[in-house]
């Protein structure tokens, strides 16, 4: 079946089966493309985003201590 013979079809459904066929989408698409979704990712996503203000903060302290030599 082709995308514009199914069109009418999907603007039939309720809301609720539009949301679950979005969410099948999704995921069909996030399996095919390899990727982790971001709530399979566990506790090291949650680590991450610690290590990630961390390594910006000492990022910012690196750059502001470079534009005082450049600037002094």
């Amino acid at each position: 079946m082709s995308l514009t013979e199914l069109l009418p079809h999907l603007k039939e459904l309720s809301h609720t089966d539009k949301l679950l066929l979005l969410h099948l989408l999704v995921t069909e698409m996030v399996n095919e493309s390899g990727l982790l979704p971001l709530d399979a990712q566990g506790k090291t996503a949650n680590l991450g985003l610690h290590d990630s203000f961390e390594a910006a903060a000492v990022l910012a302290k690196a750059l502001a201590e470079t534009k005082a030599a450049t600037n002094g």
